[in-house]
């Protein structure tokens, strides 16, 4: 008798293996340039200030800009990869984000046009980050599941973010502001390698019937049970909810911790970008030179690094996300507020990058959160909707820096701002903690076991580890 194969176990059992140590360098890569196209606008600003005189409001509409399309982009996505899969939407991200990049640096001489563009760069990176991870979490082992997508996601994106600044201390003194651009047509490099090499969601495949493409995959993932896939057969799985629909999304299964991503997701990239936009200008403005106000900008991207791999540590050891939000956020305030009054003073690059760190560490672990909280008809527009949403979060915080630069320089008041902003995402997160209805790990397949009996005992309850 042919053995039932229940897709989502055979990937939540799978040990780490060479399929998976691929698939996680070429995630890597595209949050590297992922990460280094999101940021690197940050150093072009104080470099074109005196030739394009820029007011600030207008400073927030260029950073701004690519937010706005990182909406954009994020809602998009969701509506055409639970369509179309995830593959075809991630290659034509990919290759618009190398398009941008050109057009960044060689036809871009205005405030105006750079915005623009960067509207443009911002529609693909809103693709590619909510694909991305929804991906990783796809393919991640149940076991440390938390731990194997913040070091792919955090540890790419973190290094792109690095590397921006590194570059725009090292080129653009020598080769202007258009050099960071030059390198981002790179990648070019990593859209072809994703041609050949990324794989298209078993979930998505098995939903659609296409068995024969899923036992491909399963026996890539897990070769020692290749005769086990040769002799068995996919259990099939039904779509509990219509694919790609927003309006599910706040349906009674999922209303609740919907609107918790929203919220909780807009405070957290409020402060982030408004964060990692304007410090190096509030660095300059605090009497710091440009060399300095780039340090600080990479120093919270390289403590980013640290704070996503050990909060997606923690989060694996609580058994639980919703916990480990909460003490990132929290912390987090803490080192904001002290912040407010040490701008550039001794120590304040350590407090930058203690925010960097815990910060950061919690929007990692909440972007793996989004991602599982829905079943995988709607993941993708789930995930899409919320970073979506997220991003207008994003987008008013550069902006409402510049409005109270423009009434008062002094930096006390930006950062109180971003203290507010973190203790009450931390508040609404807490809000998850009420008991939901578990996400089915097998009820999308006629068999209908539900998830409860694929969960450890006391996480059975808890929406941090659903999914």
């Amino acid at each position: 008798m042919a053995t039932p194969i229940n897709v989502r176990e055979e990937l939540a059992h799978a040990r780490i293996g060479g399929f998976h140590l691929r698939f996680a360098v070429l995630v890597a890569c595209i949050m590297f340039f992922d990460g280094y196209d999101l940021f690197n606008a940050a150093y072009v600003i104080p470099l074109v200030r005196h030739a394009w005189q820029p007011s600030p409001a207008m400073i927030g509409i260029m950073l701004s800009s690519g937010i706005v399309g990182l909406s954009i982009g994020s809602v998009l996505q969701g509506l055409l990869a639970d369509r179309i899969g995830r593959r075809k939407v991630m290659l034509g991200a990919l290759w618009t984000l190398t398009l941008s990049s050109g057009l960044l640096a060689t036809v871009v001489h205005s405030a105006t046009s750079f915005a623009l563009a960067r509207l443009l760069m911002g529609t693909a990176l809103g693709m590619v980050t909510p694909l991305a991870l929804t991906c990783i979490n796809e393919w991640a082992p149940r076991r440390n599941a938390n731990t194997f997508a913040t070091w792919v996601f955090q540890f790419g994106f973190s290094a792109g973010g690095i590397f921006a600044g590194v570059a725009g201390l090292t080129l653009t003194p020598h080769l202007g502001w258009q050099s960071l651009y030059f390198v981002g047509v790179l990648s070019a490099l990593v859209a072809a390698a994703a041609m050949k090499w990324l794989p298209e969601s078993a979930q998505y495949l098995a939903l659609r019937g296409r068995t024969d493409e899923v036992l491909a995959l399963l026996k890539a993932a897990r070769p020692e049970r290749e005769p086990v896939y040769r002799e068995g057969h996919i259990l099939p799985m039904r779509a509990t909810s219509r694919p790609g629909s927003v309006r599910d999304l706040l349906s009674a299964e999922y209303r609740r911790n919907t609107l918790v991503h929203w919220v909780a997701g807009a405070l957290s990239l409020f402060c982030i970008h408004g964060l990692t936009g304007w410090l190096p200008t509030m660095v300059v403005n605090k009497g710091g030179g440009v060399s300095s106000a780039f340090g600080y900008g990479t120093v919270v991207m390289i403590a980013s690094v640290f704070g996503g791999v050990s909060m997606g540590w923690l989060a694996d050891r609580l058994h639980s996300r919703i916990r480990a939000m909460v003490a990132g956020y929290i912390v987090a305030a803490m080192f904001m507020a002290v912040l407010a009054v040490k701008l550039g003073n001794a120590g304040s690059m350590v407090l930058v990058a203690c925010v960097g760190f815990f910060i950061f560490g919690a929007q990692a672990i909440m972007n793996n959160y989004q991602a599982m909280c829905y079943r995988t008809e709607i993941r993708g527009t789930g995930m899409g909707v919320a970073v979506g949403l997220n991003r207008i979060g994003g987008i008013l915080g550069p902006v409402i820096v510049g409005i109270i630069a423009s009434i008062n320089s002094d930096p006390v008041w930006t950062f109180a701002l971003f203290t507010g902003a973190l203790v009450l995402a931390a508040g609404v997160i807490a809000l998850g903690k009420t008991e939901i209805a578990a996400l089915p790990a097998a009820a999308q397949n006629a068999a209908s076991v539900h998830d409860d009996d694929a969960l450890p005992a006391n996480a059975q309850h808890d929406p941090g580890v659903a999914g």
